[in-house]
């Protein structure tokens, strides 16, 4: 015995010799509540260290709610990091409220395990189905709350996974639709298709489910008699019935005769839970003129008190009706030149407000339906004008982007950017070639005329005696007289033009 006690004090000595691991961890608890009553729910724990990181070793799991029937459940001995727990709370055994389920976390050392973390969380079990209406529509680009014209709504409700799994063990589910506090339909299952047809307006829709986990009620099969000869002492003449086939008929005989009553007439059975639905058809059956009186539709809560035994859903959601992008129109021409201002309208149709956004792209452009722009104006009224001034000719594409609540449009417009090639006209080239040729013709002309009037001129000789006397010549200088020669030449009648030669008389001297 002393040898171990002695043992335990050493170890005991050893252990608290050792450093002490200062490691603090951090657990996360999560759900997939809220939860309603006979439904489950299920919980996530992530075990980490301070800095972030998965802690290794073994760990034990220990999970406790706060019911009044408390649920327990461990997991001991894993390596594993995140744990699931999944709880169900059936509708006899507990009620409505907010409960509170804790984990506690403990590692194992070398003999013990040694409590590391908890958390707690709260969570509600509710008494109506949860989940949300959903609108689904092809090509819609925004959220559910708006709803398009152009196509039929597919009106879902999209329920939790815990409940959907508990309507999976419903004998009978059914949903009925309202508008605007007006009964449109029943379904037997979580959908419905509508078309919306008037735009920008407003509507409340409505959706209550109903569950019934009753089992189905089935009728006695029918009553079949057949009797060959039935004779009574009366009478009165023998009554003989033979091969009667009885369907809930009520039969009675008397002593003197046979009395028997019509068959009893049921109402037509309809899906319609009891103490839930009143309705008042007309004889055409127009459902647009059925009045309906049911629990938590339009405030009704109070009219009729729902059924205990089933389960409700109540969903409702605000939607807006919207007219799409449509017609989308261009005026202004597309072909002009270098530094031309380019100036283009749009209008389109639909519901506004508009988003607008140009994208510009030099050559041709495929549209792929994913282009995406940044800077975003809004508009009022689809009407706005494209300016811009291109530089170099070329072919450019203008990408027009516009969205609204329920649809998007992109539109490629081609813009061709064209340099004219300049042409001399007609008259820049026939002037100077005209004029040319009327100049060397009157050149020629005029060389022509010259060399005529050279020919018709006579030149004579004369022989001019400078030796014999003449009076008129004695007084006369030489140059006198070289001047009346050119006068009497050039004067007008005198084409003849007479050269006197001197004359020196005899040399002989």
């Amino acid at each position: 015995m002393q040898v171990v006690h002695f043992t335990w004090g050493l170890l005991w000595f050893l252990l608290s010799t050792f450093p002490v691991n200062a490691a603090k961890y951090n657990i996360t608890l999560s759900n997939d509540g809220p939860v309603v009553l006979g439904g489950t729910i299920t919980f996530k724990a992530d075990f980490f260290e301070s800095n972030g990181e998965r802690p290794s070793g073994t760990f034990k799991y220990q999970w406790r709610d706060n019911a009044l029937s408390p649920h327990e459940y461990e997991v001991k001995g894993t390596s594993n990091t995140t744990t699931y727990w999944s709880i169900n709370y059936p509708r006899e055994n507990y009620s409505v409220g907010i409960y509170d389920v804790e984990v506690v976390v403990s590692k194992q050392e070398i003999l013990w395990w040694e409590r590391k973390t908890s958390v707690r969380t709260s969570f509600y079990v509710t008494e109506f189905l949860n989940g949300d209406v959903e609108i689904i529509q092809p090509n819609k680009t925004v959220g559910d709350e708006y709803v398009s014209t152009a196509s039929e709504a597919n009106m879902t409700i999209n329920v939790r996974k815990g409940d959907a799994d508990y309507l999976k063990t419903a004998t009978t589910v059914s949903t009925y639709w309202f508008i605007d506090c007006r009964y449109y339909g029943q379904t037997s299952d979580l959908n419905i298709l509508y078309n919306f047809t008037n735009p920008d307006v407003s509507h409340l829709l409505e959706a209550l489910v109903v569950a019934s986990f009753e089992p189905p009620t089935t009728l006695p099969p029918p009553i079949t008699t057949t009797a060959t000869t039935v004779s009574l002492p009366t009478t009165e003449p023998n009554v003989t019935i033979s091969n009667i086939t009885t369907e809930g008929v009520v039969t009675t005989v008397s002593s003197n005769s046979i009395v028997t009553e019509k068959p009893i007439s049921t109402s037509v059975l309809t899906s319609v839970p009891p103490n839930v639905l009143t309705t008042a058809i007309t004889p055409n059956n127009d459902i647009t003129n059925i009045s309906i009186h049911v629990p938590y539709i339009c405030s009704n809560a109070t009219i009729i008190p729902p059924d205990p035994d089933k389960t409700y859903g109540h969903f409702t959601k605000r939607i807006n009706v919207r007219a799409p992008i449509m017609n989308v129109t261009v005026e202004g021409t597309n072909w002009i030149q270098p530094w031309d201002m380019l100036s283009l309208n749009v209008t389109c149709k639909g519901s506004g407000p508009f988003y607008k956004c140009l994208h510009f792209q030099r050559g041709k452009y495929n549209v792929t339906g994913n282009e995406t722009c940044d800077s975003v104006v809004q508009l009022n009224s689809c009407n706005f004008s494209i300016i811009h001034y291109f530089l170099e000719p070329s072919v450019y594409t203008i990408l027009i982007i516009m969205n609204n609540d329920v649809s998007k449009q992109i539109y490629p417009l081609t813009i061709n950017i064209y340099k004219v090639t300049t042409k001399p006209q007609l008259s820049v080239i026939v002037v100077p070639v005209s004029c040319s040729l009327a100049a060397v013709v009157l050149i020629v002309f005029g060389i022509a005329y010259y060399i005529q009037s050279r020919a018709r001129f006579t030149v004579e000789v004369a022989d001019f005696d400078f030796g014999q006397s003449n009076p008129e010549m004695e007084y006369k200088t030489f140059t006198e007289r070289l001047r009346d020669s050119f006068n009497n030449t050039i004067r007008p009648g005198n084409k003849r033009i007479s050269v006197r030669r001197p004359y020196y008389g005899s040399m002989n001297h």
